[in-house]
Protein backbone atom coordinates (compact mmCIF):
# COMPACT_ATOMS: atom_id res chain seq x y z
CA UNK A 1 0.00 0.00 0.00
CA UNK A 2 1.59 3.32 -0.79
CA UNK A 3 1.71 6.04 1.39
CA UNK A 4 -0.14 9.03 1.29
CA UNK A 5 2.16 12.38 0.52
CA UNK A 6 0.66 16.30 1.04
CA UNK A 7 2.46 19.06 -0.04
CA UNK A 8 1.04 22.27 1.85
CA UNK A 9 2.26 25.38 0.62
CA UNK A 10 1.84 29.32 0.55
CA UNK A 11 4.10 32.65 0.13
CA UNK A 12 5.49 33.80 3.43
CA UNK A 13 3.74 33.94 6.59
CA UNK A 14 0.47 32.76 5.36
CA UNK A 15 -0.16 30.33 8.03
CA UNK A 16 1.44 27.18 6.63
CA UNK A 17 3.08 25.46 10.14
CA UNK A 18 -0.45 26.82 12.25
CA UNK A 19 -2.59 24.88 9.68
CA UNK A 20 0.11 21.70 9.82
CA UNK A 21 -0.04 21.81 13.74
CA UNK A 22 -3.88 22.02 13.34
CA UNK A 23 -3.53 18.48 10.93
CA UNK A 24 -1.75 16.84 13.20
CA UNK A 25 -4.81 17.64 15.89
CA UNK A 26 -6.83 15.48 13.80
CA UNK A 27 -4.05 12.70 13.10
CA UNK A 28 -5.56 9.02 14.02
CA UNK A 29 -3.82 7.65 16.79
CA UNK A 30 -2.98 4.56 15.57
CA UNK A 31 -0.92 6.17 12.51
CA UNK A 32 2.39 7.36 12.34
CA UNK A 33 2.99 11.05 10.27
CA UNK A 34 5.68 12.76 9.31
CA UNK A 35 6.18 16.20 8.49
CA UNK A 36 9.10 17.33 6.54
CA UNK A 37 10.04 21.42 6.72
CA UNK A 38 12.35 23.45 4.49
CA UNK A 39 12.91 26.91 5.61
CA UNK A 40 14.30 29.48 3.35
CA UNK A 41 17.22 30.43 5.81
CA UNK A 42 19.79 28.08 7.44
CA UNK A 43 18.38 28.55 11.10
CA UNK A 44 15.69 26.69 11.32
CA UNK A 45 12.54 28.09 13.09
CA UNK A 46 8.99 26.40 12.31
CA UNK A 47 9.68 23.18 13.83
CA UNK A 48 9.66 24.71 17.05
CA UNK A 49 6.16 25.29 17.05
CA UNK A 50 5.32 22.25 16.80
CA UNK A 51 4.92 19.85 19.76
CA UNK A 52 6.44 16.10 19.69
CA UNK A 53 3.83 13.69 20.13
CA UNK A 54 3.50 9.74 19.47
CA UNK A 55 3.46 8.52 15.98
CA UNK A 56 4.72 11.94 14.51
CA UNK A 57 8.48 12.33 13.16
CA UNK A 58 9.24 16.27 12.28
CA UNK A 59 12.74 16.73 9.72
CA UNK A 60 14.07 20.10 8.43
CA UNK A 61 15.75 20.99 5.37
CA UNK A 62 17.70 24.18 6.36
CA UNK A 63 18.53 26.79 3.75
CA UNK A 64 16.01 26.63 0.79
CA UNK A 65 17.07 23.58 -0.81
CA UNK A 66 14.03 21.60 -1.10
CA UNK A 67 13.02 22.64 -4.06
CA UNK A 68 16.38 22.86 -6.04
CA UNK A 69 16.58 20.96 -9.23
CA UNK A 70 19.21 19.10 -7.41
CA UNK A 71 17.01 18.50 -4.42
CA UNK A 72 19.92 15.88 -3.03
CA UNK A 73 19.04 17.28 0.89
CA UNK A 74 15.56 17.00 -0.02
CA UNK A 75 16.20 12.99 -1.52
CA UNK A 76 17.95 12.05 1.44
CA UNK A 77 15.41 13.56 4.54
CA UNK A 78 12.72 11.97 2.55
CA UNK A 79 14.13 7.98 1.71
CA UNK A 80 15.80 8.43 5.59
CA UNK A 81 12.02 9.23 7.01
CA UNK A 82 10.91 6.86 5.13
CA UNK A 83 13.46 3.40 5.85
CA UNK A 84 13.59 4.20 9.66
CA UNK A 85 10.25 5.49 10.49
CA UNK A 86 8.09 4.04 7.99
CA UNK A 87 5.05 7.08 8.54
CA UNK A 88 1.95 6.16 7.53
CA UNK A 89 1.57 10.08 5.98
CA UNK A 90 3.48 12.33 4.98
CA UNK A 91 2.89 16.06 4.78
CA UNK A 92 5.70 18.44 2.92
CA UNK A 93 6.13 22.15 3.59
CA UNK A 94 8.11 23.81 1.21
CA UNK A 95 9.75 27.40 1.90
CA UNK A 96 6.75 30.34 1.44
CA UNK A 97 9.46 31.21 -1.41
CA UNK A 98 10.28 28.00 -2.94
CA UNK A 99 8.82 26.34 -6.27
CA UNK A 100 6.20 23.37 -5.60
CA UNK A 101 6.63 21.34 -8.96
CA UNK A 102 10.77 19.61 -8.22
CA UNK A 103 9.08 18.62 -5.35
CA UNK A 104 6.34 17.15 -6.96
CA UNK A 105 8.16 16.00 -9.69
CA UNK A 106 10.89 14.06 -7.39
CA UNK A 107 7.65 12.35 -5.34
CA UNK A 108 6.58 11.15 -8.43
CA UNK A 109 9.85 10.07 -10.24
CA UNK A 110 10.90 6.38 -10.58
CA UNK A 111 12.54 5.98 -7.31
CA UNK A 112 9.49 6.90 -5.09
CA UNK A 113 6.11 6.55 -7.46
CA UNK A 114 5.85 2.67 -6.32
CA UNK A 115 6.16 3.83 -2.42
CA UNK A 116 4.46 7.25 -2.65
CA UNK A 117 0.72 8.30 -2.98
CA UNK A 118 0.84 12.10 -4.39
CA UNK A 119 -2.40 13.53 -3.00
CA UNK A 120 -3.47 16.48 -3.15
CA UNK A 121 -1.34 19.73 -2.81
CA UNK A 122 -3.04 22.80 -0.43
CA UNK A 123 -1.79 26.11 -1.14
CA UNK A 124 -2.79 28.64 1.56
CA UNK A 125 -3.12 32.58 0.62
CA UNK A 126 -3.85 35.75 2.82
CA UNK A 127 -6.10 37.78 0.69
CA UNK A 128 -4.82 41.13 2.33
CA UNK A 129 -1.30 40.21 0.52
CA UNK A 130 -3.46 38.49 -2.84
CA UNK A 131 -4.72 42.36 -3.50
CA UNK A 132 -1.30 43.86 -3.29
CA UNK A 133 -0.23 44.23 -7.32
CA UNK A 134 3.24 43.28 -6.96
CA UNK A 135 2.60 39.98 -4.95
CA UNK A 136 -0.16 39.03 -7.29
CA UNK A 137 2.42 39.28 -9.98
CA UNK A 138 4.93 37.57 -8.05
CA UNK A 139 6.04 34.39 -10.40
CA UNK A 140 6.86 31.87 -7.15
CA UNK A 141 3.49 32.69 -5.97
CA UNK A 142 1.59 32.39 -9.70
CA UNK A 143 3.18 28.99 -9.66
CA UNK A 144 2.36 27.64 -6.54
CA UNK A 145 -1.36 28.67 -7.25
CA UNK A 146 -0.86 27.09 -10.53
CA UNK A 147 -0.10 23.47 -9.07
CA UNK A 148 -2.18 23.47 -5.97
CA UNK A 149 -5.61 21.18 -6.12
CA UNK A 150 -6.78 22.78 -3.29
CA UNK A 151 -6.97 26.42 -2.50
CA UNK A 152 -7.82 27.88 0.96
CA UNK A 153 -8.06 31.60 1.80
CA UNK A 154 -6.61 31.56 5.31
CA UNK A 155 -6.70 34.48 8.20
CA UNK A 156 -10.30 35.53 6.74
CA UNK A 157 -11.18 36.89 10.16
CA UNK A 158 -8.38 39.44 9.40
CA UNK A 159 -9.40 40.08 6.05
CA UNK A 160 -13.21 40.51 6.33
CA UNK A 161 -16.07 39.38 4.09
CA UNK A 162 -15.66 41.35 1.37
CA UNK A 163 -12.01 41.33 0.20
CA UNK A 164 -12.24 37.17 1.16
CA UNK A 165 -15.39 36.40 -1.45
CA UNK A 166 -12.96 39.02 -4.22
CA UNK A 167 -10.19 36.25 -3.90
CA UNK A 168 -12.97 33.08 -4.50
CA UNK A 169 -14.44 35.14 -7.00
CA UNK A 170 -10.88 35.26 -8.63
CA UNK A 171 -9.80 31.49 -7.47
CA UNK A 172 -13.12 30.12 -9.46
CA UNK A 173 -11.58 31.66 -12.51
CA UNK A 174 -8.77 29.98 -12.65
CA UNK A 175 -7.91 27.07 -15.33
CA UNK A 176 -8.09 24.18 -15.00
CA UNK A 177 -10.45 24.63 -12.30
CA UNK A 178 -9.31 24.11 -8.58
CA UNK A 179 -10.79 20.81 -7.11
CA UNK A 180 -11.53 22.54 -4.32
CA UNK A 181 -12.39 26.31 -3.02
CA UNK A 182 -12.15 26.82 0.98
CA UNK A 183 -12.03 29.74 3.49
CA UNK A 184 -10.65 29.43 6.88
CA UNK A 185 -8.92 31.40 10.01
CA UNK A 186 -6.08 30.28 12.15
CA UNK A 187 -5.00 27.41 9.37
CA UNK A 188 -8.14 25.29 10.20
CA UNK A 189 -7.30 22.83 7.12
CA UNK A 190 -10.30 19.89 7.08
CA UNK A 191 -8.29 16.97 7.51
CA UNK A 192 -10.71 15.29 4.66
CA UNK A 193 -9.14 17.90 2.05
CA UNK A 194 -5.84 15.84 2.36
CA UNK A 195 -7.44 12.48 0.53
CA UNK A 196 -8.67 14.94 -2.49
CA UNK A 197 -7.23 13.10 -5.53
CA UNK A 198 -5.14 15.43 -7.78
CA UNK A 199 -5.61 16.88 -10.98
CA UNK A 200 -3.57 14.98 -13.01
CA UNK A 201 -1.99 17.74 -15.51
CA UNK A 202 -1.36 20.82 -13.52
CA UNK A 203 1.66 22.81 -15.56
CA UNK A 204 3.74 25.94 -13.91
CA UNK A 205 3.75 28.58 -15.47
CA UNK A 206 7.52 29.42 -15.46
CA UNK A 207 9.95 27.17 -15.79
CA UNK A 208 12.06 25.35 -13.07
CA UNK A 209 14.42 27.22 -11.99
CA UNK A 210 17.95 27.14 -10.74
CA UNK A 211 18.51 29.38 -7.44
CA UNK A 212 21.89 30.33 -6.39
CA UNK A 213 22.65 30.14 -2.90
CA UNK A 214 25.64 30.91 -0.46
CA UNK A 215 25.10 27.86 1.82
CA UNK A 216 26.24 24.67 0.94
CA UNK A 217 23.71 21.43 1.29
CA UNK A 218 25.61 19.40 4.10
CA UNK A 219 25.89 22.35 6.91
CA UNK A 220 26.07 21.99 10.46
CA UNK A 221 26.30 25.16 12.81
CA UNK A 222 28.12 25.33 15.95
CA UNK A 223 26.80 25.69 19.22
CA UNK A 224 26.60 29.31 20.59
CA UNK A 225 28.04 30.37 23.83
CA UNK A 226 26.89 33.29 25.64
CA UNK A 227 27.79 36.41 24.64
CA UNK A 228 28.40 34.72 21.10
CA UNK A 229 25.57 34.03 18.92
CA UNK A 230 25.71 32.11 15.83
CA UNK A 231 25.05 33.92 12.73
CA UNK A 232 24.13 32.87 9.48
CA UNK A 233 23.20 34.47 6.40
CA UNK A 234 21.75 33.25 3.20
CA UNK A 235 20.62 34.66 -0.10
CA UNK A 236 18.63 32.90 -2.71
CA UNK A 237 14.86 32.78 -4.80
CA UNK A 238 15.78 36.54 -5.29
CA UNK A 239 15.62 37.40 -1.06
CA UNK A 240 18.31 37.80 1.73
CA UNK A 241 17.99 36.25 4.99
CA UNK A 242 19.63 36.05 8.19
CA UNK A 243 19.44 34.31 11.30
CA UNK A 244 21.02 34.09 14.78
CA UNK A 245 21.19 31.35 17.29
CA UNK A 246 21.52 32.21 21.02
CA UNK A 247 22.99 30.28 23.63
CA UNK A 248 20.02 27.97 25.62
CA UNK A 249 21.46 30.23 29.21
CA UNK A 250 20.61 33.92 27.82
CA UNK A 251 17.34 35.37 28.74
CA UNK A 252 15.37 37.90 26.48
CA UNK A 253 13.18 40.13 27.97
CA UNK A 254 9.73 40.04 26.31
CA UNK A 255 8.28 43.44 26.30
CA UNK A 256 11.88 44.48 24.73
CA UNK A 257 11.29 41.62 22.19
CA UNK A 258 7.76 43.14 21.29
CA UNK A 259 9.36 46.86 20.76
CA UNK A 260 11.78 44.97 18.25
CA UNK A 261 9.26 42.85 15.81
CA UNK A 262 7.12 45.79 16.24
CA UNK A 263 9.59 48.19 14.33
CA UNK A 264 11.48 46.09 12.05
CA UNK A 265 12.04 47.98 8.90
CA UNK A 266 12.50 46.60 5.59
CA UNK A 267 12.11 43.08 6.34
CA UNK A 268 9.46 41.03 4.79
CA UNK A 269 9.06 38.29 6.99
CA UNK A 270 10.59 37.71 11.02
CA UNK A 271 10.31 34.95 13.13
CA UNK A 272 11.74 33.53 16.26
CA UNK A 273 11.65 31.49 19.38
CA UNK A 274 12.79 32.88 22.74
CA UNK A 275 13.92 32.00 26.47
CA UNK A 276 12.05 34.87 28.55
CA UNK A 277 12.92 33.20 31.90
CA UNK A 278 10.77 30.53 32.84
CA UNK A 279 8.90 30.66 29.53
CA UNK A 280 9.37 30.22 25.82
CA UNK A 281 7.91 32.04 23.43
CA UNK A 282 7.25 31.90 19.15
CA UNK A 283 7.08 35.26 17.70
CA UNK A 284 5.48 35.52 14.23
CA UNK A 285 5.95 38.62 11.70
CA UNK A 286 4.50 40.23 8.72
CA UNK A 287 2.91 42.75 6.86
CA UNK A 288 3.71 44.93 9.96
CA UNK A 289 1.69 42.34 12.68
CA UNK A 290 3.34 40.09 14.91
CA UNK A 291 1.60 37.25 17.06
CA UNK A 292 3.39 35.70 20.24
CA UNK A 293 2.76 32.58 22.05
CA UNK A 294 3.86 30.38 24.32
CA UNK A 295 5.25 27.10 23.36
CA UNK A 296 6.81 23.77 24.97
CA UNK A 297 10.43 24.11 22.72
CA UNK A 298 13.44 24.33 25.25
CA UNK A 299 16.62 24.13 23.25
CA UNK A 300 17.82 27.29 22.05
CA UNK A 301 16.83 31.01 21.52
CA UNK A 302 17.00 31.52 17.52
CA UNK A 303 15.32 34.36 15.09
CA UNK A 304 15.65 34.58 11.40
CA UNK A 305 15.16 37.46 9.40
CA UNK A 306 13.84 37.58 5.20
CA UNK A 307 14.25 40.89 3.24
CA UNK A 308 14.13 41.63 -1.01
CA UNK A 309 17.18 42.95 -0.60
CA UNK A 310 20.33 42.70 1.81
CA UNK A 311 20.01 45.07 5.29
CA UNK A 312 22.43 45.60 8.05
CA UNK A 313 22.45 42.65 9.56
CA UNK A 314 24.59 43.54 12.23
CA UNK A 315 22.46 46.85 13.18
CA UNK A 316 19.53 44.01 13.49
CA UNK A 317 21.98 41.35 15.80
CA UNK A 318 22.67 44.86 17.99
CA UNK A 319 19.01 45.33 18.36
CA UNK A 320 18.50 41.68 19.51
CA UNK A 321 21.39 41.72 21.97
CA UNK A 322 19.69 44.81 23.51
CA UNK A 323 16.70 43.11 24.40
CA UNK A 324 18.93 40.55 26.22
CA UNK A 325 18.40 40.33 30.00
CA UNK A 326 21.81 41.82 31.77
CA UNK A 327 21.19 39.33 34.72
CA UNK A 328 19.26 35.94 34.18
CA UNK A 329 15.68 35.13 35.26
CA UNK A 330 15.96 32.80 38.77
Amino acid sequence: MKIPVNLITGFLGVGKTTSIKHLLASKPKEERWAVIINEFGAVSIDHTAIEEQDGLTIREVAGGCICCTANVPMQYTLTTVLRQQKPDRILIEPTGMGHPENILDLLRGKFLKDILEVKATVCLVDPRRWEKTDFHAHETFQDQINLADVIVANKIDLAGEELTQKFIDWAKTLYPPKLLIETVANGELDFNWLNIEPFGDRKAQFSHHVHEHTHTHEEELPAPTVGNPVKKESHGLGMYGCGWIFSPDEFFNLPKLRQFFSTLQGVERAKGVFRTGKDWVMINAADGQFTVQYIAYRRDSRVELIAPKKLDWAAFEKKLNACLLEVPVA
